[in-house]
C-alpha cells in the first residue's frame, strides 16, 4: 500500500476559506459604499423656464426630464439680488392658483377641496398663475411692498422659481424677469 502525505492540504483549504472570506467582506463594502443599498426615492430631473408679466401673470414650461405628479411637488418663488438683501426671503405658492391657460380650477394642481386636478407635470407642458393671482396678495402672502412682483418699481428684477420635493430638495429652478 502506498501512503501519501496530506499534511500540507489542510494549510492550504485554510487559506482558500479566509481568501473567499476576505473576498465577500470586500464585496459587502464596496456595494455599501457605492450605494447600492441606497434608497430609491431619488429627486426627478426637471428642466423648466418661467415668464412672470405684471399684466399677465406667470406662466411655467417643462422644457424636459422627468415628469412629476404635482401633488408631490413644493413650488417657491423668491427674490434674487436683484432685490438687494431678500434672498432669505421665501414664499410657497398655493398650487390651487396653478391652473392651465383657461384659468379653469378643475384643473388647478391642488383643487380647493384639497385633491388633485392636474396630477402631473410632463416635458412639453404649460402651467399658469393666471391674473389676479399673481398678484402679491396671493403669490407672496405676508410680504411688504418693496418685494412686490407686481410693484412697477420692480420691473426689470428677477427671482427664483423652484421647485423641490417633500423633503425640500429642490430639483428645478429658474431665474424669472418681472416684465411689466
Amino acid at each position: 500500500m502506498k501512503h501519501t502525505n496530506t499534511a500540507a492540504v489542510s494549510p492550504v483549504v485554510g487559506v482558500m476559506l479566509m481568501l473567499v472570506v476576505v473576498i465577500i467582506i470586500a464585496a459587502v463594502v464596496s456595494a455599501f459604499a457605492g450605494g447600492l443599498t441606497a434608497a430609491k426615492d431619488k429627486s426627478p430631473t426637471v428642466t423648466i423656464r418661467g415668464t412672470y408679466s405684471q399684466a399677465n401673470g406667470m406662466t411655467v414650461e417643462h422644457l424636459g426630464g422627468s415628469s412629476i405628479a404635482t401633488m408631490d411637488t413644493i413650488v417657491t418663488v423668491r427674490p434674487t439680488k436683484t432685490f438687494g438683501n431678500a434672498e432669505h426671503m421665501v414664499w410657497v405658492v398655493n398650487k390651487s392658483m396653478i391652473t392651465d391657460a383657461t384659468g379653469d380650477n378643475t384643473k388647478a394642481w391642488t383643487r380647493a377641496e384639497g385633491y388633485s386636478g392636474t396630477k402631473s407635470f410632463s416635458p412639453g407642458d404649460k402651467a399658469y398663475i393666471l391674473p389676479p393671482k399673481h398678484h402679491n396678495n396671493m403669490l407672496q402672502v405676508g410680504s411688504t411692498s418693496t418685494y412686490y412682483f407686481d410693484s412697477s418699481a420692480n420691473v426689470g428684477k428677477t427671482f427664483w422659481l423652484e421647485f423641490s420635493d417633500t423633503a425640500g430638495r429642490v430639483f428645478a429652478r429658474t431665474e424669472v424677469t418681472i416684465v411689466p
